[in-house]
């Protein structure tokens, strides 16, 4: 039996990883082989959430898509000038230093809380400025319910303030080949390169 919400929350809290202090800072990918998609997916695999979502071209993407995969993934919005490039920016260096160990194979996937503002054409733009490489998704959606349970499963919270910005929390997590998260940075003042020893 698929375990709930509220238990993909406890995980997320109680799972293993680099975790410090938590901060609330205001501030192309590849389908699973067919043989992965057939088997049941693992009971605390945040794809069981099954949230539909958006890609930089304005397609239906699901994250079960990752599956066969590891991945790091986080929330953001792009119109954030203070936590949110710091949480890429983090990621980027991550990214490299698997690079540097030839693990190229990991997918960077940064979900926008702020569906209204972050529509398929202005992250792609936003990707483009930041020159992120083809290993990276950024994904929105047309409602605040998926991002809102993705959340909830990473154990991110956020909500809106005025001006139209938005407080939110500082973690990056580590998914293994099934979504199950492995490790987490919570605070910027973390060093990513520990999460290196959750990905294989």
């Amino acid at each position: 039996m698929k375990l709930s919400k509220v238990h993909f929350v406890a995980i997320a809290f109680l799972m293993a990883g680099p975790v410090q202090a938590g901060d609330h800072d205001h501030h192309h990918h590849q389908a699973a082989p067919a043989a992965e998609k057939s088997k049941p997916l693992h009971d605390e695999s945040i794809y069981n959430l099954n949230s539909s979502l958006l890609d930089e071209d304005g397609k239906v993407f699901q994250l079960e898509k990752y599956r066969g995969k590891p991945v790091v993934i986080s929330m953001a919005y792009t119109s954030c000038v203070y936590t949110c490039p710091l949480i890429l920016a983090q990621m980027q260096q991550l990214e490299k230093a698997l690079a540097e160990q030839g693990k190229k194979d990991v997918r960077f996937v940064l979900v926008s809380f702020d569906p209204a503002k972050d529509t398929p054409k202005v992250l792609k733009d936003y990707a483009k400025k930041k020159k992120l490489s083809t290993q990276w998704n950024l994904l929105t959606s047309k409602s605040d319910k998926e991002p809102r349970e993705i959340a909830s499963v990473l154990g991110i919270k956020y909500s809106k303030v005025e001006g139209g910005d938005y407080d939110h929390s500082f973690i990056i997590t580590v998914l293994d080949a099934e979504g199950v998260p492995r490790g987490r940075q919570v605070g910027a003042a973390g060093n990513p390169k520990d999460l290196i020893k959750f990905i294989p």
